[in-house]
């Protein structure tokens, strides 16, 4: 039984065990369990989207397949190096349970390793349960980051760039930095690059500017009327978008971030103050449209909205068809499927 906590956490993910197979990686901070589960895929596999050495599972893939799992966990490499197979999951799942269980009896075989990235599995989840009891197993558990948490993160960010964060500013930057690890670290990455590279000290000033002058502003606008039902002003964003030389993949994760930001929000609660806690808008006409897109995908609907976005970069990246084509049938079906007509 594997539970690591603290800083124990760090160094498995830096220096994974040889003899440790199987990686369940869950809890509510949504961002914080796809960075672990990068910086793991990334030790155990040098590259985390080798084509030939990792295979990406999704909820889907499991369901229409249910030998998907254990075929992806029996292959050999076929260029040397550790094979790695990860799943992405919406909630518990009793196949990969299974495997898990069947793999620590000996009768299910393990040529490379599993990460699997979960939700917020409770006590009584057959995923968490089959996981926490491997020998072979780890769970790691991912929980919200506290004000203090963000700011080491952010200063230690800051340090590695030459930077220090001034005294005044430390209150204001805690409450920018609300919301999960991955939003956490793209607010820290937005200051670095603002800052640039000749080292100094990040301000009020420049916490105001970066609040005003994001550079997601136009993806948003994408994401909003795609996720809001107006399939018009989606595509019309979008083409603006790609004439101004914006990555198709760098919209559908933007994408991802703001399903995964809707999904925060109704498992917060849906209130006003589950909006500062998901990391979504706050305040103005951004607010009341991430509200109107949080009304037409309901908690109930989110999780296919995610597999959607998630199957879309894979196919972009291992597909011939063109990447912007893929990106907007994309954005159009999912705005076809959040229209008022489609969602009454």
């Amino acid at each position: 039984m594997v539970k690591p906590s603290g800083g124990s956490i760090d160094r498995l993910l830096k220096s994974p065990p040889p003899e440790m197979r199987v990686f369940v990686i869950f809890g509510p901070d949504s961002g914080l369990v796809r960075e672990r589960a990068q910086i793991l895929s990334q030790a155990i596999a040098g590259d985390p989207d080798d084509p030939f050495n990792v295979t990406r599972l999704s909820d889907e893939d499991i369901k229409s397949d249910t030998a998907a799992l254990a075929d992806a966990m029996a292959a050999m490499s076929m260029m040397g190096g550790e094979r790695l197979v990860r799943v992405r999951l919406s909630a518990d799942s009793a196949p990969v349970a299974r495997w898990i269980s069947e793999f620590e009896a000996g009768s299910m075989p393990a040529e490379g390793r599993l990460v699997v990235e979960a939700g917020n599995l409770t006590k009584a989840s057959k995923l968490r349960k089959a996981a926490e009891d491997g020998k072979r197993s780890a769970a790691i558990a991912c929980y919200e980051d506290n004000a203090r948490d963000l700011i080491a993160l952010a200063e230690e960010s800051f340090q590695a760039a030459g930077l220090s964060l001034a005294g005044e500013a430390r209150h204001a930057l805690a409450g920018i930095l609300e919301g999960n690890r991955e939003l956490a670290r793209s607010e820290i990455e937005k200051l670095m690059l603002y800052k640039g590279f000749d080292g100094g000290e990040v301000t009020l000033e420049d916490l105001a500017a970066i609040s005003t002058e994001s550079g997601d502003a136009a993806l948003d606008k994408i994401v909003d009327a795609a996720l809001c039902g107006e399939p018009g002003e989606a595509d019309q964003q979008y083409r603006r978008a790609l004439d101004s030389g914006a990555s198709p993949v760098a919209i559908v994760r933007a994408l991802q971030r703001r399903i995964d930001q809707i999904e925060r929000y109704h498992q917060l609660g849906g209130d006003q103050a589950a909006l500062a806690r998901a990391g979504a808008p706050r305040f103005g006409p951004p607010a009341q449209r991430f509200q109107a897109a949080a009304r037409a995908w309901t908690r109930t609907r989110i999780a296919r909205a995610r597999d959607i976005a998630f199957e879309t970069e894979r196919a972009i990246k291992r597909s011939g068809s063109p990447a912007e084509a893929l990106a907007g049938e994309t954005l159009l079906r999912l705005a076809r499927a959040a229209s008022p007509q489609r969602t009454r």
